[in-house]
């Protein structure tokens, strides 16, 4: 064979080195999701791409193994041809030194640095090439494979992995947010999805202190000036105590009642009482809204290990969860987290511990050291003294300093953070 012709074959070699590590870091970097529009849009090259990475391991292993091939061809003839230039005593050592650099360069880094910009483009266009190898290395391809399979069975780590977690999930919605595909809206919008099915209904509830309720044998005078104080659209209904919740009445229905009732007519609330769901402490806000949708019921009545009230929750408390704050006209807006300087703030005692982590990670990116199991905040300074505290109390944690400031009822109902500067501290 002349030098001419086998530098031709060595040049040829290396070019389908750089093709193989090319394909093989498009198919690696290629975004599925991208593959799959195009698919959708009739592109037959991204559904053979969607194909070949159904069959990842087999597709992988046809790649290297035709990778190995034409480097260890290029090395062989490089070997001749270098020796027949420079002689027996220089030339493996020649061709050793310049295939490295050549294959490192035009084979290795150059080729999978351009695959990695143009993944999904590179990984259609060879589609059609890859699969023709990959059926036909199938039986060394198969061998390897099952090798593979056995190594992992062998080493425990036979079974699939996810894709992305859930927590990469969300690292990838910030980053995209961070390109400008998504608004700060529509980010807040998916991570409170994502949150929402792992959200349990006691972290949301009205607690049972809280509760503004009727006894089923009120008289409908003093029903109604509660409906007009308080300015709620529903009542839940008890029957003895507010641990018997029998149902709940809506200002609608009471109203419209009373003001056509005619004269001498007694109103009884079980005229107007409507059903409520009831629903365990430890139920995910997810399951509840499909109940709620299901039996097209606006309130349940939330219930402790022993049967007892521990609260109530509305559709608007689990929307809320979803896309935050609803306000209407009747309703009194009070803000849970007030600042006062850049470094203190207040912060009401029934504001949800989980909502209060979110908030300051948002805040700062930082997430505060809580160590607690506690529902509210407030449940969370109790926790933190070990006894109900008096008004103007202080404990320290590793972020705040932290003062209270009005205590009802045994009730911690507003809180002072002061934030503790990292550099003072240290």
């Amino acid at each position: 064979m002349g030098t001419e012709l086998t530098a031709i074959i060595i040049i040829i070699l290396i070019a389908c080195s750089a093709f193989f590590s090319a394909s093989e870091t498009a198919l690696t970097s290629a975004n599925r999701i991208r593959l799959k529009s195009k698919a959708e849009e009739g592109s037959k090259g991204a559904k053979m791409a969607l194909k070949l990475l159904d069959k990842y391991d087999k597709v992988i292993t046809t790649i290297l193994i035709g990778n190995n091939i034409v480097n260890i061809a290029a090395s062989s003839l490089a070997t001749v041809f270098f020796t027949t230039l420079a002689g027996a005593d220089n030339g493996p050592l020649l061709a050793t030194v310049v295939l490295t650099i050549v294959v490192l360069i035009f084979g290795e880094v150059m080729p999978k640095s351009i695959a990695k910009d143009h993944s999904e483009g590179l990984t259609i266009g060879t589609s059609g090439v890859i699969t023709f190898l990959t059926f036909i290395f199938t039986p060394l391809s198969f061998l390897f494979t099952g090798l593979k399979k056995l190594v992992s069975l062998i080493f425990g780590k036979g079974g699939k992995e996810v894709t992305v977690t859930e927590q990469e999930l969300l690292a990838i919605i910030d980053e995209i947010e961070d390109e400008g595909v998504l608004e700060e809206q529509e980010r807040d919008l998916v991570k409170s999805a994502l949150v929402f099915d792992e959200t349990m209904v006691d972290e949301i509830i009205t607690h049972r202190v809280d509760i503004t309720a009727v006894d089923v044998n009120e008289d409908c005078e003093r029903v109604k000036e509660i409906f007009i104080s308080e300015e709620y659209s529903r009542l839940p209904v008890y029957e003895g105590s507010v641990d018997k919740i029998i149902g709940f009445i809506s200002q609608k229905d009471f109203f419209k009642r009373y003001l056509t009732k005619k004269e001498g007519e007694q109103l009884f609330l079980r005229d107007v009482l409507q059903e409520i769901l009831y629903v365990p402490h430890l139920m995910k806000i997810s399951d509840i809204m499909k109940l709620m949708q299901k039996d097209k019921i606006h309130m349940a009545v939330v219930l402790d290990q022993y049967g007892g009230t521990l609260g109530i929750v509305t559709l608007e408390d689990i929307l809320e969860q979803l896309v935050g704050d609803i306000w209407d006209e009747n309703d009194e807006i009070v803000a849970p987290v007030t600042f006062v300087t850049d470094t203190v703030f207040h912060v009401n005692g029934d504001v949800s511990l989980n909502d209060f982590r979110r908030y300051w990670q948002n805040r700062t990116g930082q997430n505060p050291h809580i160590d607690s199991n506690a529902k509210t905040v407030g449940g969370w300074i109790l926790e933190l003294f070990g006894k109900i505290p008096e008004t103007e109390e202080c404990v320290k944690t590793k972020d705040f300093d932290i003062k209270v400031l009005d205590v009802s009822e045994r009730r911690i109902v507003k809180i002072r953070f002061e934030v503790i500067e990292k550099e003072n501290e240290e």
